[in-house]
């Protein structure tokens, strides 16, 4: 394997197993540690991935600032106002022609419910007598 597939490689097998060579299955480490005692690059590729590891680490043990949760809700809620003011100051927005529109669109579905003949279908309903099954189907058990 060439020295730039090996630091890919390298950088993969950090990514997964983490800094720690003791976490590592021992063909890799051991592939690791050859890598290392050769290469300047794969020296540096360790350093950095202990570097972030203990980031990681630093910023998983910090504490959070005081209040900073009240703050977190303290601005979704604000957003939140900020979406339902939009929606209630609607009518100004629109003004009187989106208020005329739904007063006139009320007035026709009013106007023809009111005064529109029921529709008549050519489909006749079929009167079934159900009785006899449902006798059936109790004397059988199966309701």
């Amino acid at each position: 394997m060439t020295d730039s597939a090996a630091l890919e490689t390298l950088s993969l097998r950090f990514d997964a197993y983490g800094p720690a060579l003791s976490h590592w299955p021992e063909r890799e480490a051991a592939e690791a540690r050859a890598l290392f005692a050769r290469s300047a690059e794969a020296r540096r590729i360790q350093k950095q991935a202990n570097l972030l590891a203990e980031l990681v680490e630093r910023a998983a043990e910090a504490e959070a600032p005081n209040g900073l949760a009240f703050r977190i809700v303290g601005e979704v809620a604000a957003r939140r106002a900020d979406r339902f003011s939009w929606l209630m100051g609607s009518p100004g927005r629109f003004g009187f022609a989106g208020a005329s529109f739904c007063v006139a669109a009320l007035a026709v579905g009013v106007a023809l419910g009111a005064f529109a003949e029921p529709q008549q279908t050519g489909a006749t309903v079929a009167n079934l007598d159900l009785g006899a099954a449902f006798e059936v189907s109790l004397v059988d058990g199966d309701l």
